[in-house]
């Protein structure tokens, strides 16, 4: 038993240290993004839905840099999300974080990735859509349960943008954009 304890001891102090390194960093982007805002509250009326589908929420980072993650107002935490495109704006319900909701007027266009900050699928499988977060153009990621809830959720997103050409479009490293 004794020539045991110190090897555990020595694994068990490496692994504390590297979970403090981790809360460390977090909290420290964290304040780096203070500057960022924090995305606005659903309005009590977010009008006609026009898709919704089950899906994960991905990310949030910064515009065309995918593996920058935003880490504020829990933006950085992914799970399984609800996401709703309504007349007034785009409604992502995490499970076990706040409501994320993207005004119509914020969303500058929508389209398809193939990687976002730890998730690589295959090409065209992330939803994207790109807003701006205060004065922040942002890129938030979606990965829906099926081919078809991907695009209804890029092609609902199109019908709030004005002038909005439809999602075929061609692909990037991280985001497609579907907008001129």
């Amino acid at each position: 038993m004794p020539d045991q304890f110190v090897p555990v001891l020595i694994v068990a102090a490496v692994v504390l240290l590297a979970l403090i390194g981790m809360i460390v960093g977090w909290r420290a982007r964290i304040r780096r993004q203070g500057g960022l805002g924090t995305p606005q509250s659903p309005p009590d009326d977010l009008g006609l839905l026009r898709f919704s589908a089950d899906a994960a929420y991905v990310a949030t980072t910064l515009a065309e840099r995918p593996l920058e993650r935003i880490a504020v107002a829990g933006l950085g935490i992914r799970g399984r999300a609800t996401a709703s495109v309504y007349e007034h704006g785009v409604l992502i319900d995490r499970v076990g974080a706040t409501v994320l909701y993207i005004p119509a007027d914020a969303i500058a266009s929508a389209g398809f990735g193939t990687f976002a900050v730890d998730r690589v699928v295959e090409r065209d499988g992330l939803a994207v859509i790109s807003w701006r977060l205060g004065d922040t153009a942002v890129d938030s990621y979606l990965r829906p349960a099926t081919g078809d809830a991907k695009r209804g959720i890029v092609d609902a997103v199109h019908t709030l943008i004005p002038g909005s050409l439809t999602s075929d479009a061609g692909t990037s490293e991280g985001t497609t954009s579907a907008n001129p």
